[in-house]
């Protein structure tokens, strides 16, 4: 993501941005992760969410895809089962952005796919996966995530930029309507030099 710092720093917070402008409440947690796995922040409010920037984003190391799929998860499940039972969350949305395939994990696929395909069946989150340098649709597929919830996102400032703007779309029509709906023609046609 070293090539890309920037326009994740600027995407990432420009999600946040939009999703402070949306109705309703909604709370982000971010899981940063090369080598190892860092949880940055879980469950805060959109609203006091901290964004990223050059101090707190520093990308390097290889890729540790599954532990950190893992572990947001579990998080996630163990913050939500603390939280009091009036305070129900309508959806739960993990969305993945990598640009690198897995290489570091000591997470097998097989327990990152019983794990997502848990959490999908049983608690009806969704997963969104967006890969560069890579087929985002296989590498999503291996974990039990929908193909048409995956993106291709070109390696490229103007692919990082409309990955996150799509993201930001399918997360608003989520608090909208109740889902994401995966991802559409026209976040496929909005990554250059795309053939999706």
């Amino acid at each position: 993501m070293s090539s890309i710092r920037s326009d994740t720093i600027g995407g990432f917070n420009t999600f946040l941005n939009d999703q402070r402008d949306e109705p309703g409440s909604a709370t982000v947690s971010l899981v940063d992760f090369n080598s190892s796995v860092e949880i940055v922040y879980e469950g805060v409010d959109v609203k006091e969410a901290p964004e990223l920037s050059e101090d707190t984003y520093v990308p390097g190391g290889r890729t540790a895809l599954h532990d950190a799929i893992s572990i947001a998860i579990k998080e996630t499940a163990a913050d939500i089962a603390a939280r009091d039972p009036g305070n129900h969350l309508d959806n739960v949305i993990v969305v993945v952005l990598t640009d690198g395939k897995e290489n570091a994990s000591e997470t097998p696929t097989d327990q990152i796919r019983n794990l997502v395909q848990a959490y999908r069946e049983e608690h009806d989150w969704e997963f969104l996966f967006i890969g560069a340098n890579q087929d985002a649709a296989l590498s999503a597929n291996k974990m039990a995530i929908d193909i048409d919830h995956s993106l291709d996102m070109a390696h490229s400032s103007e692919g990082t930029k409309a990955a996150y703007e799509s993201t930001s779309e399918r997360i608003s029509q989520a608090r909208r309507e109740g889902s994401t709906g995966g991802f559409a023609e026209e976040d496929r046609d909005r990554q250059p030099d795309s053939d999706n």
